[in-house]
């Protein structure tokens, strides 16, 4: 009975899962209900994320090891309270309370994630949920094309379960990072893995996605890099870590002569699709409320927002197109920088992390995802998202964060034993 239940939990959470990362509803109602008042919100989107986050009732279970995992997390609840916070200078804050409240939520379901379940089932799940998207995504382009390819201004572009070619694009990154990570740690389904992976390589080149495959080729050499590190004594990463800075910042000053050149390949111009313009238009707009912003989610609702200066344009995007520049706008520098103050710790982090179990599987997998978060960032806006879109990211960022600290705690804890033994 308890193997049973246990099942039916993983399998709710492997469901929880694909609603976070807003496939298939999400295009089943923008196909047949049409787009839902950005003010007012979906009520059904809004129950739904419900039964997605449902799972946070479990921590009841496990609070003492919930309170414990949460403390090494200050810096998460102290982002969050500030966003919270946000509705007293909002301009719309009923709005920023409730998808506060859903930001929330998002991180009390990678707390579940990091108490309740060991990293191997995570990746389990994971793995299975996103094997559902990907083979959904293949199904909806083959039997039904009209819902699974995107016509004007992307034709011909894949989008499978989801409604733009980016978000498949992107997914199909991280589906790659996982099936890839499963491969190497389990060998009695590597066969699974291996051919889950190849579908998602399918989807990615299907999408045409010049962002999402300009990430997936950069990932490689970062594994590469971190596997070469893990193999040096300390010393020898400390004297390494200046080179490889001094590399970034090189590469960083010969890019931009280059820009036109690499965007070429990948079939973009230097506007980015359109991003650069509307980049130009939201600074000044930022500039207006610099410290504070205009509110955790209260930026994008349309002709009654901030966002009419932009519509006034004749273009009417949902966001930024960079999540550093929508975290400015809606919680103001003091929450971007307490944000990406986050992202560079998770990453640093993983990476130690990676450093103290010699390249592990899981470790890999933190650091991986951590710069893939950091990337996905520069031309979309994953940060902070929890509703029924692109709320997966967050709820791992989230628990890699968590994770990583509770591993390092652990790890000084073994230490500490092992010297009193001694």
């Amino acid at each position: 009975m308890n193997i049973v239940l246990r099942k039916l939990e993983l399998a709710w959470q492997g469901t929880a899962v694909v609603l976070l990362s807003g496939a298939f509803l999400q295009v089943w109602r923008r196909m047949t209900v049409g787009e839902v008042d950005l003010y007012q919100g979906d009520p059904v989107g809004r129950f739904l994320l419900g039964v997605a986050y449902l799972g946070v009732i479990l921590l009841v279970f496990h609070s003492r090891k919930a309170i414990a995992v949460g403390r090494r997390g200050t810096l998460l609840w102290v982002l969050l309270g500030w966003v919270l916070i946000s509705a007293l200078w909002s301009t719309a804050p009923a709005t920023t309370l409730r998808r506060g409240a859903a930001a929330m939520l998002a991180a009390l379901y990678g707390l579940l994630l990091a108490v309740r379940y060991s990293p191997r089932m995570v990746l389990r799940v994971l793995g299975m949920a996103l094997g559902i998207i990907i083979i959904g995504s293949l199904a909806s382009i083959l039997l039904s094309p009209q819902w699974g390819v995107m016509g004007p201004p992307h034709p011909g572009a894949w989008r499978g379960v989801f409604t733009h070619k980016n978000t498949l694009g992107r997914l199909s990154v991280l589906a790659l990072i996982v099936y890839w990570t499963l491969f190497r740690q389990e060998r009695r389904h590597r066969v699974v893995w291996a051919l889950l992976g190849l579908a998602g390589t399918v989807t990615l080149i299907g999408s045409r996605s010049a962002t999402s495959l300009a990430m997936a080729l950069l990932l490689p050499p970062c594994w590469i890099a971190i596997q070469i590190m893990t193999r040096l004594q300390r010393a020898y990463r400390l004297a390494i870590a200046p080179f490889m800075v001094a590399l970034i910042l090189v590469l960083s000053i010969m890019l931009p002569s280059q820009l036109e050149s690499i965007l070429g390949f990948f079939g973009r111009d230097l506007t980015l699709t359109g991003r650069i313009p509307l980049w130009r238009t939201l600074i000044p707009i930022a500039l207006e409320r610099p410290l504070l912003g205009y509110g955790y989610g209260a930026f994008w609702l349309g002709e009654r927002s901030p966002l009419a200066a932009v519509w006034a344009r004749s273009w009417n995007p949902p966001h930024a197109h960079n999540g550093y520049l929508d975290l400015w706008l809606e919680l103001g520098l003091v929450g971007a920088v307490l944000s990406v103050l986050l992202l560079v710790l998770t990453v640093f982090r993983s990476a130690a992390w990676v450093f103290r179990e010699n390249g592990s599987e899981i470790s890999t997998f933190a650091f991986l995802y951590s710069v893939f978060f950091g990337l996905a960032n520069a031309t979309e806006s994953v940060f902070l998202e929890s509703g029924l879109n692109k709320a997966i990211y967050w709820v791992l960022l989230t628990y890699i964060y968590l994770m990583s600290r509770n591993m390092s705690v652990k790890r000084m804890h073994l230490q500490g034993t092992i010297k009193k033994v001694a």
